[in-house]
C-alpha cells in the first residue's frame, strides 16, 4: 500500500476484511511514496498490493476489479480564478503535483501549454501543497482529492476548480503467476468486500470527498 490517507487509509480495512476472510494475519507493507510502490512489484516483498491500477504492471501482476475511484481535481491559489480544469492549460500557468503519482502521470500526458512543478510526496503532503501555493511557486496543485480538499482547507482563499481533470482507479493485486484459484478467490473476496460496504465504510471513516466505491471495471 502507498501512505496516504485516500490510498493506505482506505486500503488497510480491505486488507484486514481479506485477511480475516483467509485466516491469516495481515502485515501492512506501506511505500513511502508512488515510485518504491510501483518498484516493489516483483521484488517478492508482499503477498496483495492495493493501490492505483495505473501502477500494477501488467506483466507483473494480475490485478482484480476496481475497489474505489478518486477523482484527481485542481486547488486553486487564493486570488488566482479558473472557471473549469479545462482553463488552468495556459502559458504563464505553474501546476504543482506529486512526483511520480497518477496525478502526475495525467498532467504529463494531457498539460500543452502550462508548467509543472514537482514536489515529493510525504506525510505532509497536503500542507506541502498549500504551502507551495501560498508561496506563488504554483498557481493551482493537480492532486488527487484526499490531499486536494485538505489543501484547499489548509490554505484561506484556495479553491477547488469546478471539475475533475481525471480519476485514479484503484485495485488489488497478485503477483504475475500465482494460481487461477488464488486469483479467484481473491476477486470473490474483493467484490465482497464492495458489496458488503466494506469499501464504503473506510472511505467514511476518513471522511474523504472525491471518493467513491468503483460500479466499473
Amino acid at each position: 500500500m502507498i501512505a496516504i490517507t485516500v490510498l493506505g487509509g482506505v486500503a488497510e480495512p480491505v486488507a484486514g476484511f481479506v485477511g480475516q476472510k483467509l485466516g491469516a494475519a495481515v502485515e501492512p507493507v506501506m511505500y513511502p511514496n508512488p515510485d518504491a510502490y510501483l518498484q516493489s512489484f516483483g521484488m517478492d516483498e508482499w503477498d496483495i498490493a492495493i493501490g492505483p491500477r495505473v501502477l500494477a504492471p501488467a506483466d507483473k501482476a494480475d490485478s482484480t476489479a476496481n475497489l474505489w475511484a478518486i477523482s484527481l481535481v485542481y486547488v486553486a491559489a487564493p486570488g488566482t480564478e479558473f472557471s473549469d480544469v479545462a482553463s488552468v492549460d495556459k502559458a504563464g500557468v505553474k501546476i504543482g503535483t506529486i512526483r511520480g503519482a497518477p496525478s502526475d502521470r495525467v498532467l504529463t500526458r494531457e498539460i500543452k501549454a502550462a508548467e509543472i512543478v514537482r514536489i515529493p510526496l510525504s506525510p505532509t503532503i497536503a500542507a506541502d501543497a498549500a504551502d507551495l501555493l501560498r508561496s506563488g511557486k504554483a498557481n493551482v496543485f493537480g492532486a488527487d482529492s484526499g490531499v486536494g480538499y485538505p489543501a484547499a482547507e489548509a490554505l484561506q482563499g484556495a479553491r477547488i476548480v469546478p471539475g475533475a481533470f481525471g480519476t485514479v482507479l484503484v485495485a488489488a493485486a497478485l503477483p504475475k503467476g500465482r494460481s487461477p484459484a488464488a486469483q479467484a478467490l481473491l476477486a470473490t473476496l474483493i467484490d465482497e468486500a464492495k458489496q458488503t460496504g466494506v469499501v464504503q465504510k473506510a472511505i467514511d471513516a476518513k471522511s474523504l470527498k472525491g471518493v467513491n466505491v468503483a460500479t466499473r471495471q
